[in-house]
């Protein structure tokens, strides 16, 4: 019975050894890690000083890392790393004790297969330095971390990754509009072909002609490149002529560069003039003339305007009535130019021979030049000017039928 018992008791003893040993090794295989020294069992050697040295470690380290990714379980995570890794921020962090990692890489004694160590927790007395990085992967952002000391690539932890919404650039508008200054009645041509859209394309552009009281009077739209066009300036008045540009997701947007003010010059205008006229014969002339002025382009204009002359004083000479018809060039705030005219006298007073030169209708030659002294050329201004004009079948007499005349020059 005894001996019973002693057998009983021996085959306990045995068992309850094996379960505790067997409880033992599930602790080491399946437990956590408690990591006191790092470099004892390195990925690779020697230690990472900066990052082309983690580079290179990842340019040679290509299968191993593989198989690191799958012992860790996670296998499809290292096509991710692959790709993203070239063009991934690298960091430079410290990892505090007491921190904890999902797992980590290692070999052991820094030779050999590569070895998974999971749920590892830093137990160390001090901080210890590394590469961090991130990995995107199906709405997960995986942290990756690698201590310089070993080079032992470990997983810190997984989170959430909302998709980040971009939020669309406006389009940037330019524009130019020539020519300038233009003539009321012509077409200008609106240029916004420099327009960009920093995070996609230009997609149309809009350009308007809108009056004084805000009233559109013309728009086009324009749906393809060199996005230009070309709208009428109206007369009378001062217009905006503005650009409006959408991008490739329909946000639209202008700007001070695409909205230009402009206005027309009228191509004819009302002109006067009141002026002091001398004739060498002798005789003096308040002179006094109305009519139009014609605008060929910037620089030309044809004026044609009657007249009558107030004979003043001297002895010979009468009232005249005068049509002139000048060309005249302009040049900043100076003209000049000539013409023919019409000018009608009679005078009873002139001896024979002066009235085959002076007395009923004679035809004049005529130059004139003068300044603006008042106002811009696309308004209401002023000039001085100065005039000689004789009968044009008479020139061999000048001292006859010379008339010179200055005063006031009147554009409305």
């Amino acid at each position: 019975m005894k001996k019973v018992r002693s057998v009983l008791g021996i085959v306990t003893l045995m068992v309850t050894l094996m379960v505790t040993l067997m409880v033992c090794m599930t602790s080491v295989a399946f437990g956590a890690t408690t990591l006191h020294q790092l470099g004892r069992s390195p990925f690779c050697k020697p230690p990472l000083q900066d990052v082309s040295d983690f580079r290179k470690m990842v340019d040679t380290s290509g299968s191993s890392l593989q198989k690191g990714f799958e012992k860790a379980g996670y296998p499809d995570l290292y096509s991710a790393f692959t790709e993203q890794f070239p063009t991934a921020e690298i960091e430079e962090i410290e990892i505090d004790t007491g921190e904890h990692l999902l797992w980590m890489l290692y070999r052991k004694n820094g030779k050999g297969p590569v070895r998974v160590a999971k749920d590892v927790t830093w137990a160390g007395e001090k901080p210890f330095k590394a590469f961090r990085m991130y990995l995107d992967q199906n709405r997960k952002r995986y942290e990756i971390v690698v201590p310089y000391i070993c080079g032992n690539l470990a997983l810190r932890a997984i989170s959430d990754r909302t998709p980040l919404v971009k939020t669309n650039m406006e389009p940037e508008c330019r524009m130019t509009v020539a020519p300038k200054p233009v003539f009321c009645g012509e077409s200008v041509n609106v240029d916004a072909s420099a327009s960009s859209d920093p995070d996609g394309s230009v997609s149309s552009v809009k350009i308007s002609m809108i009056d004084a009281d805000g009233q559109v009077v013309e728009e086009k739209n324009i749906t393809s490149p060199p996005y230009s066009g070309t709208l009428t300036l109206p007369c009378g008045g001062e217009y905006t002529v503005r650009t409006e540009v959408t991008d490739d997701k329909g946000m639209v947007s202008t700007s001070a560069a695409c909205t230009r003010k402009i206005s027309g010059r009228k191509r004819m205008v009302p002109v006067a003039a009141l002026g002091f006229m001398h004739l060498l014969d002798p005789a003096n002339f308040i002179t006094a003339r109305g009519g139009i002025e014609y605008w060929v382009n910037e620089n030309i204009s044809l004026m044609g305007m009657l007249g009558y002359n107030f004979h003043i004083d001297g002895k010979q000479g009468d009232d005249a009535f005068s049509a002139d018809l000048l060309a005249l060039y302009h040049f900043s705030r100076y003209f000049i130019g000539g013409g023919i005219g019409w000018w009608n006298m009679d005078d009873d007073s002139y001896d024979l021979h002066q009235r085959e030169v002076l007395d009923g209708n004679n035809l004049d030659l005529i130059l004139q030049a003068g300044a603006r002294v008042y106002g811009e050329a696309d308004a209401f201004n002023v000039s001085l000017f100065g005039e000689a004009r004789s009968f044009a079948d008479s020139l061999d007499e000048l001292h006859i039928g010379t008339r010179f005349a200055a005063g006031l020059l009147f554009r409305f």
